[in-house]
């Protein structure tokens, strides 16, 4: 059984590790590297509706791509920015993957099973470890 929970463990962990690589790929497939992003991003109200920081925003326009960006801020920009025409689909407000049936496979299905995911591993670490 302890192999079993091994395993398990370092499935989520690479899972967690791994959605940084995943969430800047599909962002950068909607702002290519290299865009400066500043020209790229709508106006500072529109950033503040998408729950960004002012440090998070003076990121955004410092930069030229995302490898700065954490998975909170890429997720933000990815649902208020990129695939903004979809910014209230009810899935965006799940929180629990066993709701999110397996046959969505579509953008905003995967971006919200990896932030539930990592949200569930945080909420674990913390609880158990810190």
């Amino acid at each position: 059984m302890e192999g079993q929970h091994e395993r398990n463990f370092l499935l989520v962990y690479r899972l967690v590790l791994e959605s940084a690589r995943v969430l800047r790929a599909k962002l950068d497939s909607f702002i290519p590297p290299g865009t400066t992003l500043q020209t790229w991003l709508p106006s500072d109200k529109d950033l503040k509706k998408a729950k960004l920081s002012e440090k998070q925003i003076r990121l955004i326009k410092k930069y030229s791509n995302s490898e700065k960006f954490d998975r909170s801020m890429l997720i933000s920009l990815l649902r208020h920015v990129c695939l903004k025409a979809d910014k209230t689909h009810p899935l965006w407000d799940e929180t629990e993957n066993s709701k999110i049936p397996p046959s969505l496979c579509g953008d905003i299905a995967n971006i919200v099973r990896i932030r539930n995911l990592r949200n569930q591993v945080c909420v674990f670490f913390a609880l158990n470890y810190l």
